[in-house]
């Protein structure tokens, strides 16, 4: 089996993930316990954590990398405010309040997207993901094991490439790759990589 864990407001239609991949929304679907929780009893050949999905992931990476034979990041960081400043997602909770599409469009664009908004947008647990990205952080990341993938978009607009180079160095057995692509890099990209 193979799972995508996604990222803030990173809804399956805004990605275009495929199908076949059980696809879970942090704070839409379940929040940090909820995911590990559900991980409990799965494993499965690959796993994909993209950007707040992929922090998960590598915060907790000890225990999927029990369950997974490959786990690739994309757009993967140890604590997201190191790269930007409160003030920013501060304004976007602020905001999402009261012009929810407007924040999420916006987000999209500069994800490199084409912006997917939900009819109905659970506004609480995306208020609950920024403020997750505001504080949450890892002091060390357990990767002896030689599964794990650190991609990075080439034209990434939210994250600098610094976000990549500090993993690599919690983590020097990754292999990591800057790849053309935005924040989000499309599976027609991605592809190539995950079989390779």
């Amino acid at each position: 089996m193979k799972y995508f864990i996604s990222g803030w407001a990173g809804f399956r239609e805004a990605l275009n993930v495929p199908e076949d991949w059980h696809f879970l929304a942090p704070f839409i679907d379940l929040d940090e316990v909820g995911i590990l929780d559900f991980f409990n009893d799965k494993s499965g050949n690959i796993l994909i954590g993209w950007s707040t999905g992929g922090h998960i992931v590598l915060k907790h990476f000890h225990f999927f990398s029990e369950k997974f034979e490959k786990i690739f990041i994309i757009a993967g960081f140890k604590k997201f405010t190191d790269y930007i400043h409160p003030k920013i997602i501060k304004r976007m909770i602020q905001k999402m309040d009261s012009e929810p599409q407007d924040v999420i469009k916006e987000f999209h664009l500069n994800a490199g997207l084409k912006p997917y908004i939900p009819e109905n947008i659970n506004k609480h647990a995306l208020i609950e993901g920024l403020k997750f990205l505001i504080n949450s952080d890892f002091e060390y990341l357990s990767c002896e094991k030689n599964n794990i993938t650190l991609l990075h978009g080439s034209m990434d607009k939210i994250l600098p490439p610094k976000a990549l180079h500090d993993l690599k160095k919690l983590c020097p057995f990754a292999q990591a790759y800057v790849i053309s692509g935005f924040h989000w890099i499309p599976f027609k990209v991605l592809n190539s990589i995950l079989h390779s």
